[in-house]
């Protein structure tokens, strides 16, 4: 597990670190250097034949440059150090002192500095940078992207992205490598922080985390932290055992037939008893036998082909582990009042996802504040949250956490927000980032098939926490996504959801054994 802190946070690490354990700041940035030469001798296949340029700013990154610089000296690598502003931070000059070279600072040498056999180490800015990079910094970084190089290593952040936001200050450098210290930071992973910094690296470099506010972290988990989900499944045992799913989905304009028993099918490669695809009767014959494992149950529908709200069918579903509902069944009157019902009556997990997000938009969030014994898992993409939550996308993509958390806390809700990286949060505090997956998931059904997925998890028997099993789901998703295009078979243009599904066998396998 790996925890992910923003700028606020990280400074405080920082700071509990110096002040409170008595580590001084320049153990720390000598740490840094040691790392990331480190990393860079038993990395970097014939690191020694490579020029190493080091571009430096005023403040500690730019001294964590100048330690780089000092190791690679030491041990006869060629190096040249960059200033792109001059050292000012008391631990930027100390450190400079010990280079042992002339720096360099006339932009017009780049062209002569930055070649083919180039390895360029960027420690402008750090994890402070808060501001847009002024005019000249912009140009520099523009200079630097488009000459040829043999690598690019970031240290902490690439230059120029935001570490709490992840959006771009008018300019970024582009890393292959970046080289985090201490702990990830989360504008590595949203926005534009994905695209800036290609891979990300942690380095440890003796940054102790507060232990009282472990709890409020980010984490990002991998398939360890998944284990205990999967508990032995009993030999004495049937379907009955592990329960049903229940999604409901699917209108006479978008039928989503494929999509819908994808879902199923997902739900039941999560080892669940039962997956039950529930849809309007005005659409017959189109589900019945796309998938022979799945039962298939007609509701009632409306002359135009919609789902039709009624007391019956939905009290047959009551009994389910996990109703989920909303895809392809288009916005309605009928479909908020479905909700309503299933919040006042259902007593395990309702999961709401697309069409069932806007309906309740549309006609009132406020329902989800009403007396209610079940768990509620809302899965929307940021445009949906946008209408869910009255704050404009630009806001929402500037402050994703705190927004998040706050309408997860208001509703008493786990939100699953999904964008290039999908953030869980849930009234409790606990917060999940998903980072896995790439841009073959920005497709049609991709949704649709993680709501599947949630659904399966969701119906664990696992004693864990519903927020991590939502986290489970999310991961699964992204996982067998790669796992996918590793076969070499597909590629991120042709790989479809219906496809993804095949290899969602091969990332519980990872996993369980």
């Amino acid at each position: 597990m790996n925890y992910v802190l923003d700028a606020l946070t990280m400074k405080e690490a920082d700071q509990y670190t110096i002040l409170t354990l008595n580590i001084p700041s320049l153990k720390l940035m000598e740490n840094a250097g040691e790392a990331i030469f480190s990393y860079i001798k038993n990395n970097l296949s014939g690191s020694k034949n490579y020029n190493y340029l080091i571009l430096t700013g005023s403040g500690n990154n730019g001294g964590d440059g100048f330690v780089v610089g000092r190791k690679l000296l030491e041990e006869n690598y060629k190096v040249d150090i960059f200033e792109v502003y001059k050292a000012k931070s008391n631990d930027c000059l100390y450190n400079k002192n010990l280079f042992k070279k002339d720096t360099l600072c006339d932009i017009k040498l780049l062209d002569k500095l930055i070649k083919k056999d180039t390895v360029v180490i960027d420690a402008i800015f750090g994890y402070g940078l808060n501001k847009n990079l002024d005019e000249y910094c912009s140009n520099f970084i523009k200079k630097v992207n488009s000459l040829e190089k043999k690598l690019l290593i970031a240290v902490d952040i690439a230059s120029g992205i935001n570490s709490t936001t992840g959006l771009k200050m008018n300019e970024a450098i582009i890393s292959d490598i970046t080289l985090t210290l201490g702990e990830a930071k989360l504008g590595l992973f949203i926005n534009d922080g994905k695209v800036y910094n290609k891979k990300v690296v942690r380095l440890d470099i003796g940054i102790s985390l507060i232990e009282d506010k472990l709890q409020t972290y980010i984490k990002i988990l991998d398939k360890n932290n998944y284990k205990d989900l999967f508990i032995h499944r009993k030999e004495n045992s049937n379907k009955g055992t592990y329960g049903k799913v229940s999604l409901i989905g699917g209108s006479k304009l978008t039928p989503g037939a494929l999509k819908l028993s994808l879902l199923a099918y997902s739900s039941l490669k999560l080892g669940v008893g039962y997956s039950e695809l529930c849809f309007p009767s005005s659409l017959k014959g189109l589900y019945d036998l796309n998938c022979p494992e799945i039962i298939y149950h007609k509701l009632k529908s409306k002359l135009n082909g919609s789902i039709k709200y009624n007391k019956n069918d939905l009290n047959k579903l009551l009994k389910s582990k996990v109703i989920t509902i909303g895809m392809g069944i288009g916005v309605s009157k009928d479909v908020y009042k479905i909700i309503k019902y299933l919040l006042a009556n259902f007593k395990n997990t309702l999961i709401i996802d697309a069409d069932g997000l806007n309906s309740l938009s549309k006609y009132g969030i406020d329902i989800l504040k009403e007396k209610r014994e079940c768990s509620v898992v809302l899965t929307p993409h940021v445009k949906e949250f946008e209408r869910l939550s009255g704050y404009s996308v630009n806001q929402i993509k500037e402050n994703r956490v705190n927004l998040s958390e706050e309408f997860a806390s208001k509703y008493n809700v786990i939100l699953v927000l999904k964008d290039n990286v999908t953030l869980i949060t849930s009234p409790t505090k606990d917060k999940y980032l998903n980072v896995n997956g790439n841009s073959s998931l920005a497709k049609g059904g991709s949704g649709d098939l993680l709501s599947g997925i949630i659904s399966g998890c969701a119906a664990l028997d696992s004693n864990e926490v519903l927020v991590k099993k939502v986290a489970l789901g999310s991961y699964l998703l992204g996982r067998a996504d790669e796992i996918a295009l590793s076969k070499g078979q597909y590629n991120e243009y042709s790989l479809l959801a219906s496809d993804i599904v095949k290899y969602l066998n091969h990332a519980i396998n990872e996993i369980i054994n």
